[in-house]
């Protein structure tokens, strides 16, 4: 599983759901023994490096195994290609003030670099947050249950959840759990999502009777979450330029029950199939893609990948543009990324709005792990005051 991830073949979640489907008679120790090591390596991924040199993916697990087990050489099973006593040697040679801050973090030089130009005094604490677990959170379907029936039922599966302060039907677990094999995951009465998702989809502040884009839909957990703040009335479109992350909603949305889900894939971001929507929609969400730096807990082997963030921000500002147009006036724009980094949140809302006085800011949501408990998210929200083809008004000011 590490070297598929480690090629950047599939994310680690994915590679570890196909690994325990396709050997469903692993037992629960088991696949916890399997997610801890996996993770743990991630979560540890330059320190070992640095520890080891150009070390194979069999010696960073069996490093990890020594450091984190407190076994010693002997201990660990006999592999081939694997010489546990020299490996035990070098950890025990490596002297970890020698690392420098990036790796102390876990961190690559760039976004260290990023994180200490932005936040200051607080990047240390910021960075340690994303290199940590991430919350085991789920949304109770409010159109099914109540964030009590939902309790109850995970209790008769023997899940103890716990209510979330800050959100109205947030559950937070203790710990990972199969929920697939409970009664209130298979009726649709809650689904996985952070926190910080949740208060995104109210951020938006989507009504019963609305018209809703959730323009960037992907796999539709936020889709789920807007259609039920919805309460199941209005219309919701559901729109990316991937089948194939569309269609891992499709059982998502059978399973809640939501009827108002329009869901299509998109050749492009200005596809001629949206001509019907212009200045017709209440509220457009834009989660668009970005570098996910505000889910580092959650998935830590994006710290593997290389980000070129000039890319991603023309991409951001595109895609933005584009849904704009769909926005009525009067209506709501919500500009979001999953990314701590200012270049892709409000840099991104900056330059839209410089060029865009047919809309106005109207709110911003700041999240970060290490204040909020939640995965890192950036949403600003902008008010259309006119049409398009409407007179923009004169910018005031000096």
């Amino acid at each position: 599983m590490l070297d598929r991830v480690r090629n950047g073949d599939a994310p680690a979640d994915l590679a570890l759901r196909e690994l325990f489907a396709q050997h469903r008679n692993a037992g629960s120790r088991d696949r916890a023994a399997i997610t801890q090591l996996v993770y743990g390596v991630l979560r540890s991924w330059f320190a070992l490096r640095a520890a080891l040199g150009d070390a194979t993916t069999l010696e960073l697990c069996a490093a990890h195994a020594l450091r984190a087990s407190g076994l010693d050489a002997a201990q660990l099973p006999p592999l081939e290609g694997l010489d546990a006593a020299a490996l035990e040697r070098k950890l025990a040679a490596f002297d970890s003030a020698a690392l420098d801050e990036a790796a102390r973090h876990n961190l690559p030089a760039w976004l260290w670099a990023a994180l200490r130009a932005q936040y200051g005094a607080q990047a240390g604490a910021l960075a340690d947050a994303l290199n940590g677990e991430a919350t085991v959170d789920l949304r109770v379907n409010t159109l099914k249950a109540t964030v009590e029936q939902a309790r109850a039922a995970l209790r008769e599966d023997g899940i103890e959840a716990a209510p979330i302060t800050d959100v109205d039907a947030g559950l937070r677990l203790p710990r990972r759990e199969a929920l697939q094999r409970t009664r209130a995951f298979r009726e649709g009465w809650v689904e996985p999502q952070d926190e910080g998702s949740q208060r995104l989809a109210a951020f938006v502040a989507p009504a019963p009777g609305e018209t809703v884009v959730d323009f960037c839909a992907g796999a539709g957990g936020k889709t789920l979450a807007l259609g039920a703040l919805m309460r199941n009335r209005g219309v919701l479109h559901a729109f990316d330029v991937s089948r194939a992350r569309l269609a891992r909603s499709e059982p998502r949305l059978a399973r809640s029950g939501l009827t108002i889900v329009r869901a299509q894939a998109l050749g492009h971001e200005r596809d001629a199939r949206l001509q019907p929507l212009l200045e017709r929609c209440d509220a457009v969400l834009v989660d668009a893609p970005c570098s996910s730096t505000g889910a580092l807990r959650r998935n830590p082997e994006l710290r593997l990948r290389v980000i070129d963030l000039a890319d991603l921000a023309a991409t951001q500002g595109a895609i933005l543009e584009a849904a704009a147009r769909l926005v009525r006036p009067g209506g709501r724009l919500v500009y979001a990324t999953c990314s701590v980094l200012a270049a892709e949140n409000q840099a991104i809302a900056a330059a839209f709005t410089s060029y865009h006085k047919e809309f106005a800011a109207d709110g911003e949501l700041v999240l970060l792990p290490h204040r909020d408990g939640t995965d890192g998210f950036y949403a600003c929200r902008l008010r259309r005051l006119t049409s398009s083809s409407a007179p923009r008004p004169t910018p005031s000011g000096p």
